[in-house]
């Protein structure tokens, strides 16, 4: 079970390259470099989908060999996953939010 939930939690940091790194599709149903709050937020979109597709791959990693520091570590990328959907929100994300507050009520769990 460490397995799938280590390779799930770095599937989703894997997702969020595939969304906000590519250049923008006309076609797509929102812009993920806008934000409702701030307008165009692409620079920042793209570096907040990096680093929270690293800290969840080392969660993910450290999750799967049972390291001591996988809960801080997967804790912190879910949240800052949630920043960059909360940044760029718009319904779809719906989903993202709730997958992050999964993870981080799972991660907490596990302290105790």
């Amino acid at each position: 079970m460490r397995w799938i939930a280590g390779l799930f939690v770095i599937a989703h940091g894997l997702v969020h390259l595939a969304i906000w790194l590519p250049k923008p599709d006309e076609k797509a149903p929102f812009d993920v470099g806008h934000s409702p709050l701030a307008g165009d937020v692409r620079r920042p979109a793209s570096v907040l989908a990096m680093l929270a597709a690293v800290i969840l791959g080392l969660g993910g990693l450290g999750l799967i060999g049972d390291a001591s520091w996988w809960i801080p570590v997967t804790v912190a990328g879910a949240l800052v996953s949630a920043g960059l959907l909360l940044l760029t929100f718009n319904r779809w994300w719906l989903i993202g939010l709730g997958i992050n507050a999964a993870i981080v009520v799972l991660a907490v769990q596990q302290t105790g």
